[in-house]
């Protein structure tokens, strides 16, 4: 299982985290059943994904894929499977933060310009992508906030994703190169309570360092890693309100430094060995 915060403020819902996780994930794969895609030199092909207003996900593939062939020369839609992980983009133990698995029947869309639901640079970096349709019947999601193993298409793609999942890579990698004292005082302060947090002993555990887990719209969560490598726990620090856009999000992280000892940190498990 992945660490499942204590929470302070309504959490995500799955259908937000899957939307989220589905167009910003690390990598994504997508998988035709019954056809041989890793029969090749390299590695599996790699997707990018968008939700269109009806449901579907549209996949942008390359045009000299097998993907592209096998859907061309198809008499009907085909079963797939998708397959999207998410990587926490600061090096630490347990780096795999979330995986969204979906099955559906994928077509082609010709004629259909990628630019307007790619607009953010996430497809093929030569620009011949071609896109794909992906009518989804199912969904499962493992992520930071717990396991969903059926998740509604129809509320998917109802849902937001989250407006930080664009920058977050590089917020995060600023606050670990840039900030790693400020973070260290941010786990201490979560250490320094009476009862102490779960899966952690103050009398003979010492913090060690402290990396950026994850950024979302409510808060942002910490792994606390101790002088032993096998000691690992994540704190969740809330906002004081969720944030409606980034423009909101340098205000937000400012409260949430500044008075570090009045945020108040949840706490997880024992991180997810991935």
């Amino acid at each position: 299982m992945l660490p499942q915060p204590a929470r302070r403020s309504p959490a995500p819902t799955a259908a937000e985290r899957a939307r989220t996780l589905l167009e910003f994930a690390s990598s994504a794969v997508l998988d035709v059943r019954g056809a041989d895609l890793t029969a090749r030199p390299g590695l599996p092909p790699q997707v990018a994904c968008a939700l269109r207003p009806d449901g579907s996900v549209a996949v942008l593939v390359g045009r000299e894929s097998a993907l592209h062939r096998i859907t061309a020369l198809a008499r009907g839609p085909l079963t797939a499977e998708l397959d999207c992980v998410d990587v926490a983009p600061v090096a630490m133990p347990h780096r795999i933060r979330g995986r969204l698995q979906a099955q559906g029947l994928l077509s082609r869309s010709p004629g259909e310009d990628p630019a307007g639901l790619f607009a953010h640079g996430r497809g093929p970096a030569h620009g011949e992508g071609v896109l794909l349709r992906l009518d989804l019947d199912h969904l499962a999601l493992e992520d930071l906030w717990g396991s969903e193993c059926c998740v509604a298409p129809d509320e998917v793609a109802a849902a937001a994703s989250d407006p930080v999942a664009g920058e977050e890579a590089g917020l995060l990698q600023h606050l670990a190169e840039a900030h790693a004292d400020q973070l260290l005082v941010l786990g201490a302060q979560a250490l320094d309570r009476p009862a102490g947090p779960p899966g952690w002993n103050a009398a003979t555990d010492r913090l060690r360092e402290v990396r950026p887990v994850a950024l979302d719209r409510r808060g942002l969560r910490l792994r606390l890693l101790g002088a032993d490598p096998g000691t690992a726990l994540d704190a969740r620090f809330e906002f004081h309100r969720p944030i409606r856009h980034c423009a909101e999000l340098p205000e937000a992280m400012h409260r949430l430094f500044a008075p570090a000892r009045a945020a108040a940190p949840t706490f997880g498990g024992t991180p997810y060995d991935a």
